[in-house]
């Protein structure tokens, strides 16, 4: 680098010198002092059982529908006291959501935050609030901390509120979305319009919506009506339970069923019910709560509503015309048992079609593939089949089948017997098997399996319940779940664990590809990058720095003229390609289909959900000798050592998210510019300064110490530079990598 470009570095030098490392930002797990009492705090937003409370030792993960504080009481002596929330000081705080900051509660809880970038490592916040979500600060609205050596700034959001739950019945039960709720309280809540199903035994079940605010809580206050059913009435309908035991198949039950519910709809046609809905608890308008009625929160109540209040009428109806549940029961528990059977039978298409080749120039065409229809229109069998039978004539197969012969047979294997229910009125009027996973050929004495695809006519193939199958994998039978609330599971966004950051980054597997080498297929997500979360689009990134064996086989496809020489020296297929200018590496990777990695790209796989720079931060070892080559294990053996140089790659551990070599081996170029000072990143995938000649490079080499190991570290080169300890590894966009 030129002395100008140096010039503003040693300017800031007495700045850097004074800044402390990062540990010094951080709390001691020694410094949380447990079992002592916390002295009185006013405005705490901790419920405190008679205004003390004694510190505990922090254990994650934090419990749901807690709050906890942490008291500082020296620069090296912190309390940690939970509870439940205080609403009226609460209501006061400042908020930080965790998932927006690319944050998890067990990593900000042993972080010192500040009021002011010009604060010493020991003036941190005196009392700071934490739960599963959020961070919470009593004094101010923009907290700052360190991080990788850089002061950085936590983005406020929305302080939550909390919603309550008031019954006077001691066996209500409450329901969200997705589940029970085991607490008389949830916290913390987004603001918002919330909704639950309200049970109690003996009880009409009902739902209820409420609208909760920023700070504040929201009570949920229950107002049940019992019901009592005579069960020694009998009920109006013919089928009795031997009925439903002398049905041998599916199809004889299905009548018993069908039956059964014809008998009870007539019944009930005969019931006023207008006595039930004089006592059953009615819809809430939506503009009572100030939403519209097609806000989503809204929409979700009202389905939940209704569901509710059929199930309650159900309950009225038994109570007037007396208990059907036992005979319910025994039909569906059957009905279950049979259809779960797994279904093979011979059928014979109706209609068969030919497609034909016309394309070969043959004076006469042969049959290329074939289109089968089965069963009738609407019935209970009614579909079809197109593809091809491999080790079959299918000219003479066509034939067979058109003709209808005995040389041919064919046989439908169904993962079940499970058809699909049609209903108008609340009564069926079709079922349709649906099911299909085989079709085979008999020709003769031997058997063929069908390549193709199984079709179902429009008004089968949408139904939601075929849709949900057909996204199954077959070798899984789809769980029967039961749309009750009562049966759900609580809602995480309300109650839940808090989203962590795996929540937050994408899912990843390997491919090895022969054109591209093997690469980490890496789906969109976040990560914290150069003072700020960021969103990356899909991206895929070679798991190794580009071999010399790779790169000579990628040169060898290349014209030759083209071809680019390695100067690498210390020669071994297995080692990095390194003495490479950028210019040359980039041409490399374009060669390929892809390119260098943006810096952004680069720090994104090597960081793999780690908002510490190093691999081996949060590893329970700690030791960078088993993650990366570098100047302990390498360049300070001596050059006589055969440890000495750029090691084989993946030879140490890779990262969370399976790449290797991304601390040390050889430095990697990037595409970026640099520029001494970053003055805009973007919010999503960033692309390096506008301004600059000199390309960013990362990772740290063989030759380097550990601090320049820290993937949030960056260095930068003339593009036409080449060194020994430089090397490089590409990215591809997704699609056009074969999986």
């Amino acid at each position: 680098m030129s002395f100008i470009r140096v010039l503003p570095i040693l300017l800031l030098l007495p700045i850097l010198a004074m800044a402390d490392d990062d540990k010094n930002f951080k709390i001691q797990p020694q410094q949380f002092k447990q079992g002592t009492v916390v002295q009185p705090v006013a405005n705490t937003a901790v419920e405190l059982a008679k205004g003390i409370a004694v510190s505990e030792n922090p254990t994650f993960p934090l419990k749901q529908n807690t709050i906890y504080w942490r008291h500082k009481v020296s620069p090296k002596e912190y309390q940690w006291i939970s509870g439940n929330v205080a609403i009226e000081n609460f209501a006061k705080l400042h908020a930080f959501n965790l998932k927006d900051n690319f944050f998890k509660p067990s990593e900000v809880a042993k972080m010192r935050f500040y009021g002011s970038q010009n604060a010493k490592a020991f003036q941190d916040e005196p009392d700071l609030y934490f739960d599963r979500e959020y961070i919470y600060s009593p004094r101010i609205s923009k907290l700052f901390f360190v991080k990788n050596g850089h002061w950085q700034t936590l983005k406020e959001s929305t302080l939550p509120g909390v919603i309550k739950f008031s019954s006077d019945n001691e066996n209500a039960s409450f329901s969200g979305s997705k589940g029970v709720v085991n607490s008389k309280q949830l916290f913390p809540v987004a603001p918002g319009a919330y909704s639950f199903v309200f049970t109690a035994p003996d009880c009409y079940p009902y739902a209820d919506i409420g609208v909760v605010e920023s700070g504040k809580a929201y009570v949920f206050k229950t107002a049940f009506t019992p019901y009592e059913i005579d069960t020694t009435k009998k009920a109006p309908v013919s089928v009795i339970p031997a009925d439903v035991v002398a049905a041998q198949s599916l199809e004889e039950l299905e009548i018993v069923n069908d039956k059964f519910f014809m008998e009870l709809n007539a019944a009930m046609d005969t019931l006023n019910v207008k006595s039930f809905e004089s006592v059953y608890p009615p819809i809430v308008a939506a503009s009572t709560i100030g939403l519209m009625d097609d806000d989503s929160a809204y929409v979700e109540y009202v389905a939940r509503y209704k569901n509710k209040k059929d199930e309650a009428l159900k309950i009225w109806i038994r109570s007037q015309i007396g208990d059907v549940s036992a005979l319910d029961k025994q039909i569906r528990s059957k009905l279950d048992s049979l259809e779960a059977l797994p279904l093979r039978g011979s059928m014979m298409p109706a209609v068969v079609t030919p497609t034909f080749d016309t394309d070969s120039g043959a004076l006469v065409p042969r049959v290329v593939s074939i289109d089968l229809k089965f069963g009738e229109d609407n019935g209970r069998f009614d579909f079809g089949w197109k593809g091809v039978v491999p080790g079959v004539d299918m000219d003479r197969l066509y034939v067979w089948l058109h003709e209808r012969t005995p040389d041919v047979q064919v046989h439908l294997n169904l993962q079940n017997n499970k058809p699909v229910w049609i209903y108008k009125d609340g009564l069926v009027v079709a079922r349709h098997q649906y099911r299909f996973i085989q079709i085979e050929f008999h020709v003769r004495d031997s058997v063929y399996v069908g390549e193709g695809n199984f079709v179902l006519p429009n008004y089968i193939y949408e139904q939601p319940e075929v849709q949900a199958w057909l996204s199954t994998p077959i070798t899984a039978e789809p769980p029967q779940k039961d749309t009750t609330e009562a049966d759900a599971v609580v809602d995480s966004a309300i109650v839940g664990p808090m989203p962590d950051i795996e929540d937050l980054i994408p899912a990843m597997r390997v491919i090895r590809d022969k054109v591209h080498g093997t690469v980490a297929l890496l789906d969109s997500g976040s990560f914290r990058y150069m003072g700020r979360v960021v969103s990356m689009s899909p991206f895929a990134i070679m798991t190794t720095e580009v071999t010399q064996k790779f790169f000579a086989q990628t040169m060898n496809s290349m014209d030759s003229t083209k071809r680019i020489k390695d100067r690498s020296k210390f020669a071994d297929p297995e080692k990095p390609v390194h003495n490479i200018t950028w210019d040359d590496a980039r041409a490399v990777c374009q060669a390929l289909g892809g390119d260098l990695p943006s810096e952004a790209q680069w720090e994104f796989a090597a960081r793999a959900s780690n908002n510490e720079g190093f691999p081996w931060a949060n590893d329970s070892v700690s030791n960078p000798d088993v993650y990366a080559v570098y100047r302990a294990n390498s360049y300070d053996k001596g050059s006589k050592s055969g440890e000495y140089g750029p090691h084989k790659v993946a030879s140490k551990k890779p990262n969370a998210w399976g790449i290797y070599d991304m601390a040390g081996n050889v430095a990697e170029w990037t595409r970026d510019k640099y520029f001494m000072f970053s003055f805009v990143v973007e919010s999503s995938n960033p692309t390096g300064a506008m301004f600059g000649y000199s390309k960013v490079f990362k990772g740290g080499s063989w030759k380097d110490k550990e601090k320049r190991l820290n993937a949030t570290y960056r260095d930068d080169e003339d593009p036409r530079y080449w060194s020994e300890t430089m090397g490089f590894r590409c990215v591809y966009p997704r699609e056009i990598i074969k999986e």
